[in-house]
């Protein structure tokens, strides 16, 4: 049986009845008492700072903890960043009295203000007290998904509430013991209240450290007899393609999805590992939690959460949510709040509803009104599109729509072998069958992996920033040409356009741009565009940074069929290999 539910206010207001691990993982395994006793401490040294505005930023989330119940106690509200950017920190440090932050962060942005390890006070007793349901308790910053983000503050009762209706809704399937893995920040609402404040109040311990590889989860999961996965879209997706899920259906007792729309196809493939599909959670910052489903159950369809009421606002049937985790929005005359999402829904005769796609992504290009989602969901059937993201913005004195796509295989291959204008024309060729032409993109961006924040959103301000003019091409310093051979001496621009989500803390130069520098020089190089029949070898032993310089050769053999080629700096080799050349146009071997 799972141990009786506690609210927030009042975990620390009597002898915790949960006597086993609150927090376990790289760091060692934490009981409740060691929490009081952290939060105390912390409390005390916050206390001698100031009360106020605090920024909260750790990699545990077991200190994350303590920073929480440590500011709640001293009269202050945590400050909790989407991201650690220096000008995220240079932008808050002046509405802050100070920072609860990891020593080994890089904080230098927040000049002198002042900072606290959360785990390195001095002991303190931890007294019995009781917290303020009314008081602010956290500040989170929304992702700027439609628009500029923004603070949203919330109540402790506000994340105290949601916590104990997800207890009454999943706590029953989650047995004693069961331990909570994550691969999402706690730095955001769903992650504080999935990963941390839920399982603290459920007496269920929760793993600090982000486990974020599939080959790291598994084995900590297997560890356990009982686990629940809390995650994101874009990490379920990447967990389906791998083999390592299906060895977790015997431990994992359930998987919760937020963050984002979850495909069909991802919620099947999680099913067929695990013998059900993800819960998703449907919801927003300034809501909290609104509904739950689970494709396996009740299909596309979802459930209010218990308090919830919502309803569909004219003229597009927006979703309107009323709840007691609401933060923003009009006041009612039962003390909850009335906030409009940016979804629209239809709703069926037992409250349960179905989103029909975003409200607020409808666009007028040329006098046309277009919806992006609908273009998107279209333009996502090409067999060269994995994934993409469309935005409008100005180009020439005219609002036109841009696009961010992800490529499959096939179409890395469309890329490589023929080229980006040739991509573009396949896939705005497939997009015209429907829409007008002038509603068509007119400039594409092809990347790794669309720029999403730790949370699987993807903000608009993120994506925009792809499509800012910035260095496409390696700078070119030098070139030297032979019998069959051309020889570049070239630099990698810090600000490569291509770096863009490949990958977040240490850009690399993805193999796909590599291999489209070799394919523009072998253009130089036989005077027409190169058609490859096949890559018989193909090599990429060390990375290429941002800065780098390197030479890049290639050489088409005596027969004139193949095309070998290096990309190299001194005895250091960044990418090799040797390709069959197709039959040029009017030309004969």
């Amino acid at each position: 049986m799972p141990p009786r539910p506690i609210p927030l206010s009042l975990l620390f207001h009597e002898r915790h009845p949960n006597p086993g691990p609150v927090a376990f993982g790289l760091g060692g395994t934490r009981s409740f008492e060691a929490l009081a006793a952290d939060a105390a401490a912390l409390a005390a040294a916050v206390q001698k700072l100031g009360a106020g505005r605090w920024l909260l930023d750790t990699e545990s989330a077991y200190a994350a903890a303590v920073g929480l119940f440590a500011l709640a106690q001293s009269g202050s509200v945590a400050v909790l960043p989407t991201n650690r950017q220096p000008e995220t920190l240079r932008r808050l440090r002046s509405e802050l009295v100070g920072a609860l932050i990891d020593p080994a962060r890089d904080a230098t942005a927040l000049g002198g203000l002042p900072r606290l390890d959360p785990l390195a006070q001095p002991p303190a007793p931890p007294p019995a007290w009781r917290l303020d349901r009314d008081a602010p308790f956290a500040e989170f910053e929304t992702s700027g998904t439609t628009g500029e983000g923004r603070w949203v503050r919330k109540a402790l009762r506000h994340l105290e509430d949601e916590a104990l209706a997800l207890e009454a809704v999943f706590g029953a399937r989650l047995p004693g013991g069961t331990r909570v893995f994550a691969t999402v920040s706690h730095q955001h609402i769903y992650g504080l209240l999935f990963r941390v404040l839920w399982p603290l109040g459920a007496g269920r311990p929760f793993h600090a450290n982000l486990l974020l590889h599939i080959q790291e989860l598994v084995p900590r999961m297997l560890e356990c007899d009982h686990a629940v996965l809390v995650t994101a879209p874009v990490h379920l997706r990447r967990m389906v393609a791998t083999e390592g899920l299906a060895e977790l259906a015997s431990v994992c007792r359930a998987v919760f999805s937020s963050g984002g729309p979850l495909e069909a196809e991802t919620a099947a493939g999680v099913a067929k590992r695990l013998g059900d599909a993800p819960i998703e959670i449907l919801g927003s910052t300034e809501t909290g939690g609104v509904a739950v489903r689970q494709r396996s159950h009740r299909g596309d369809l979802f459930t209010p959460l218990p308090g919830v009421r919502v309803e569909l606002e004219p003229p597009d049937g927006g979703l309107v949510v009323t709840s007691p985790f609401v933060s923003v929005g009009l006041s009612t005359n039962t003390g909850e709040r009335r906030f409009r999402m940016g979804d629209r829904a239809q709703l069926e005769a037992d409250g349960s509803f179905r989103l029909l796609g975003r409200s607020d992504r409808t666009v007028k290009i040329g006098e046309k009104r277009l919806s992006l989602p609908e273009m998107e969901k279209d333009l996502a059937q090409h067999p060269a599109v994995a994934e993409v993201a469309l935005l409008v913005r100005p180009q020439a004195s005219e609002q036109r729509v841009h696009a961010a796509v992800v490529l499959t295989e096939t179409g890395r291959g469309i890329l490589i072998r023929e080229g980006r204008r040739a991509i573009g024309r396949s896939l705005a060729g497939f997009l015209s069958a429907r829409w007008d032409a002038v509603l068509l993109p007119r400039v594409w961006r092809y990347v790794d992996a669309l720029p999403r924040n730790p949370q699987g959103k993807l903000p608009l301000a993120s994506l925009a920033a792809l499509f800012e003019p910035r260095d496409r091409e390696a700078t070119l310093h030098q070139e030297t040409r032979g019998e069959g051979w051309l020889e570049r001496r070239l630099e990698v621009p810090r600000d490569l356009v291509y770096l863009d989500g490949h990958y977040d803390g240490q850009p690399i130069v993805a193999a796909v741009v590599e291999l489209r520098w070799v394919m523009e020089a072998a253009f130089d190089l036989l005077g027409w565009a190169p058609r490859v029949s096949q890559f018989e070898v193909l090599k990429f032993p060390e990375v290429l940074l941002p800065g780098q310089t390197f030479a890049l050769r290639v050489e088409r053999s005596e027969a004139g069929d193949r095309l070998h080629f290096r990309l190299y700096q001194g005895e250091r080799v960044f990418a090799s290999g040797r390709c069959r050349l197709a039959v040029a146009r009017g030309e004969t071997r």
